[in-house]
């Protein structure tokens, strides 16, 4: 069966910024620490470059990065906006010879691959030192998309992953870091979320049945149409060392 995950990335490429960004002071903060674990002097790998919402800034401050993605609309709206050094390539099968990388990134991509250990493994294969992610803790106990998963789903989740995240990663293997860089709070108007979870802007909808969604969709906009919700989450970049992950896969931990 092929994977949607190209052909959905296309569809939401030109919002797809304004709704997953890191806003300021903090995505700056996270921007500082990620160059800390970079080589100014040698490449690095943005695996899943999209529209290079990571690649471009750290390009512009001087560091050599390299980007791969699948989805074509993704990179034509980061080339727009300036990214470079992009190449079309599965994260599966990667076009670059052993350790031809410093660090290798990869932010919310494994849970996308079906077989996500593969691409885990060729990260591993192309990559010298360091493997970084970052992850988001929301702390909201009580929010339209929060909702929306125990409406759709018998567990309170939405669609079951494809892969394995790697904010989940710290379960299975220590990190090297794991950098606090702060936690912030948002006042938004709930309608805003509503309109992105109508129009399936997130990948875990993408499969969820229409008489579902539409139903689950207006129990949402009854409880909380009109009103503000306050929005916490937490931020952390995490890096492990490459030797740390390689043992760890040749160990069968992340088969467990």
């Amino acid at each position: 069966m092929p994977n949607p995950v190209p052909n959905f990335f296309d569809g939401i490429a030109d919002i797809y910024d304004e709704t997953r960004g890191i806003p300021e002071p903090h995505f700056s903060k996270l921007l500082e620490r990620m160059e800390s674990y970079l080589d100014d002097q040698d490449r690095t790998l943005d695996i899943g470059v999209g529209t290079g919402r990571f690649s471009r800034p750290l390009q512009s401050h001087g560091f050599d990065t390299v980007g791969i993605d699948i989805s074509r609309e993704m990179v034509r709206v980061g080339v727009f906006k300036g990214l470079r050094g992009v190449l079309f390539a599965n994260a599966r099968s990667l076009p670059f010879k052993d350790s031809s990388f410093h660090s290798t990134l990869s932010v919310h991509l494994l849970h996308l691959i079906p077989d996500w250990l593969c691409a885990l493994q060729e990260a591993i294969r192309v990559t010298r030192e360091n493997f970084i992610t970052v992850k988001r803790v929301w702390l909201n106990e009580e929010t339209p998309y929060k909702l929306y998963g125990e409406l759709t789903s018998e567990n309170g989740k939405l669609r079951e992953s494809l892969g394995m995240s790697e904010k989940d990663f710290p379960e299975k293997v220590k990190p090297y870091s794991q950098d606090y860089l702060g936690s912030r709070m948002e006042t938004v108007h709930a309608d805003e979320g509503i309109r992105r979870l109508e129009n399936r802007i997130y990948s875990g909808l993408s499969e969820i049945p229409d008489d579902i969604h539409k139903d689950a969709i207006q129990k949402i906009r009854e409880r909380f149409g009109g009103t503000e919700i306050e929005v916490a989450e937490e931020i952390y970049l995490l890096v492990w060392r490459i030797d740390d992950l390689k043992r760890a896969v040749k160990d069968g931990v992340f088969e467990d």
